[in-house]
């Protein structure tokens, strides 16, 4: 599951996550877009917020769909 995934299953917004973790809502799209990586104690934060492991946070790649 993605990083967009599981916001989206937790019924949470960008800006949602980003103040219940601590970081601005560009941060969190850079995440989900895969743009940028985040540090792993911020992975930590957002793996707890969404309660998903926070090393699939940091490896945040699309599965194939084909």
């Amino acid at each position: 599951m993605t990083l967009k995934e599981a916001r989206k299953a937790a019924g949470m917004t960008i800006k949602e996550l980003a103040l219940a973790v601590g970081v601005t809502d560009a941060a969190i799209c850079r995440y989900e877009k895969g743009i940028r990586t985040p540090k792993q104690a911020i992975a930590k934060r957002i793996g707890y917020v969404l309660g998903m492991p926070w090393y699939e946070v940091m490896d945040n790649r699309k599965e194939d769909a084909s």
